[in-house]
């Protein structure tokens, strides 16, 4: 996948797997040639001569670079949010419906930005643009003090931000045992990890 951004291009990114991709200014992402480098979604070979590797970071804080040069566009950052998913091996990457490529995240590759809260039910809305609800049997406390649950079915981690942690604590209680969270119908109470990031279930 060749992205530009900006006009005049200011930055390449390839990976194999898609299409020549141009992302200019004020623009939504299209495909400039959606036959080219076209390889069916679970493909895991790449063909002679190319790679799945790319030089693309995402450090813990959610910001995306290549080659230590910042990813700033605001179309481009949102679809490489909802872009990540891991490969077959285990590996993060960014998927799309025409490809996909290894990336470098560090950290949760999923952020929780925030909760919605209706009696004792509670619905993420996480960084890939997705709503899902909170599997409480995941949550758990990094060393960090944030915390972290499951989310795409245990399939990726995702670190609470502090906006969604602070509006978790609507549902703090407290009885003979302790403090706790009342998440539908279940008592629970974080666990303390050392790799917050290993699915829990």
């Amino acid at each position: 996948m060749r992205i530009v951004c900006g006009a005049p291009p200011r930055l390449r990114v390839d990976a194999v797997g898609a299409a020549p991709v141009r992302v200019a200014d004020g623009s939504r992402v299209v495909a400039a040639d959606p036959t080219v480098g076209r390889m069916p979604a679970g493909a895991f070979v790449p063909p002679p001569g190319f790679s799945r590797e790319t030089t693309i970071v995402r450090d813990a804080a959610g910001r995306w670079s290549q080659d230590g040069v910042p990813l700033e566009h605001a179309n481009l950052v949102r679809a490489f949010d909802a872009w990540v998913d891991r490969a077959e091996d285990g590996r993060l990457c960014l998927r799309n419906e025409l490809g996909w490529a290894y990336v470098t995240i560090e950290g949760a590759p999923l952020f929780v930005r925030a909760v919605s809260i209706e009696g004792d039910h509670v619905r993420l809305r996480l960084s890939d643009g997705r709503e899902e609800p909170l599997d409480p049997g995941t949550l758990r406390l990094g060393p960090d003090d944030a915390l972290y649950c499951d989310a795409r079915g245990g399939r990726l981690a995702a670190r609470f931000d502090r906006h969604a942690q602070v509006q978790l604590g609507a549902l703090l209680d407290e009885d003979d045992a302790g403090v706790h969270l009342r998440v539908d119908g279940l008592r629970v109470t974080p666990q303390a990890v050392a790799d917050p990031l290993a699915p829990r279930r």
